[in-house]
């Protein structure tokens, strides 16, 4: 082999371990930021049972069932959509069956919250799928950047009302004037 070829076969193998690396690097990245939200009420909710729980109470299931029905009856919202999911239910409400007997095995074994969530996603890809609403600041959002989706959605939350309402500028205008935002 002439020294030439030797040096292409060098760049080609060089070129494919960098063609490699990046996409690892890549793949890692994606994951990491899926990560931030992924999971996001399930974690919360079961985080704050777990931070209720004794060491003693974690060695106890039916202790720790208690303690997550008395955490549920005071939960609102997506709190309270995520004990449903559980199996955790009022009168009311009742439960989706849930794992509720999952939930607190687990956490009488030592499992933490967020890799207990991770595997009750396994089981159950709702578990997962909850995620909070995004809180938005009147006085600093660009309202621009926001979706039509996220702009009706203040709309009905604020109760404004909008006829005729099309294009993505009729709805901020409409925003902005009930905010008493001057137009921009």
């Amino acid at each position: 082999a002439t020294s030439a070829s030797v040096w292409t076969m060098q760049v080609a193998h060089t070129m494919h371990f960098l063609h490699v690396a990046l996409a690892i690097c890549f793949a890692v990245a994606v994951s990491a930021k899926a990560d931030d939200s992924d999971c996001e009420v399930c974690r919360t909710v079961l985080h704050d049972v777990e931070d209720d729980l004794t060491p003693e109470e974690r060695k106890d299931v039916l202790v720790i069932e208690t303690k997550m029905q008395a955490w549920c009856n005071a939960a609102k919202g997506k709190n309270k959509t995520m004990c449903y999911y559980m199996g955790i239910g009022d009168a009311q409400s009742g439960t989706a069956g849930g794992v509720k007997r999952e939930i607190s095995s687990s956490f009488s074994r030592g499992i933490n919250a967020k890799r207990l969530c991770s595997r009750l996603k396994k089981m159950d890809g709702q578990m997962c799928e909850l995620k909070y609403e995004k809180e938005i600041d009147f006085n600093t959002v660009d309202f621009n950047k926001l979706k039509v989706k996220d702009l009706r959605k203040i709309m009905d939350d604020k109760g404004i009302a909008c006829v005729g309402c099309a294009e993505k500028s009729d709805f901020i205008r409409s925003i902005k004037k009930y905010l008493g935002k001057d137009e921009m």
